[in-house]
């Protein structure tokens, strides 16, 4: 960006959207501002509505990113990516079921939307779904497997470079503290440094959010058997094999 806070110019329409949606994570208020460009040349582009729409969201404005995506979403029913972005505004603005509504929709539309599975486990927590809510977390725990911002620190666990691991999963999980599949990945990296307690309560966390992950489940019981917690590691074997 140039001083004053102006847009960049860009070549084209895609770039220009590039552009706007590299901007999301680093600056709302920018990205809004170029996907405000964008509409100013090209009034009602979708993408750029959809940028607009997530940026006001991740600025904390819920009303104004609901009148952007709402509309949207009317016009754009089979678009995955808008029913996303309005289920995860809904919810942060309270209105649960029509969030669970929405994001039931956008991973109808997109199965492997990983982000879309976990917050739907998320809204159903808060429902009180419990059931529902383990459910819809090993679904997304398989979409996950895809998740492109996880894949770094997946390589670098291969790799044991457990400091990149670890940086890479703290900001993921500071921002996503329900991802299961991060949480099970950092309780990794704290028991290959031998902080067994700190491991443990990840995993402890990762079943209390879901308690059919059964990987994690297994990892648990080997940590309880480690730390000479036999009786507790049995009771974990035995419920993974009632199964």
């Amino acid at each position: 960006m140039s001083g004053g806070g102006a847009v960049e110019p860009v070549g084209s329409v895609d770039l220009a959207l590039a552009h706007a949606r590299r901007l999301l994570e680093k600056s709302p208020s920018l990205a809004a501002e170029q996907a405000g460009e964008i509409l100013r040349a090209l009034p009602g582009e979708p993408r750029a509505r959809l940028i607009l729409g997530a940026a006001r969201r991740l600025a904390g404005q819920l009303q104004a990113a609901l009148e952007v995506l709402e509309p949207l979403a009317r016009e754009q029913p089979r678009a995955a990516a808008v029913q996303l972005e309005l289920g995860a505004a809904l919810g942060e603005a309270g209105r649960g079921p029509e969030a669970i509504t929405a994001l039931r929709r956008a991973v109808a539309l997109k199965p492997d939307l990983a982000d879309g599975w976990r917050l739907l486990a998320d809204q159903l927590d808060a429902a009180g779904d419990l059931a529902g809510a383990d459910v819809t977390r090993a679904r997304y725990i398989k979409a996950a497997t895809h998740d492109p911002r996880l894949l770094e620190a997946a390589a670098a666990l291969v790799a044991n470079d457990l400091p990149v691991a670890q940086a890479r999963l703290a900001a993921h999980l500071q921002r996503f503290p329900t991802d299961i599949a991060a949480l099970r990945m950092q309780a990794e990296v704290a028991a290959r440094l031998q902080h067994i307690v700190d491991a443990l309560r990840l995993l402890e966390r990762c079943l209390e959010l879901a308690p059919g992950f059964d990987a994690a489940r297994n990892n648990y019981a080997s940590l309880l058997n480690r730390s000479g917690r036999a009786e507790a590691a049995l009771k974990q074997t035995e419920q993974l094999l009632a199964k």
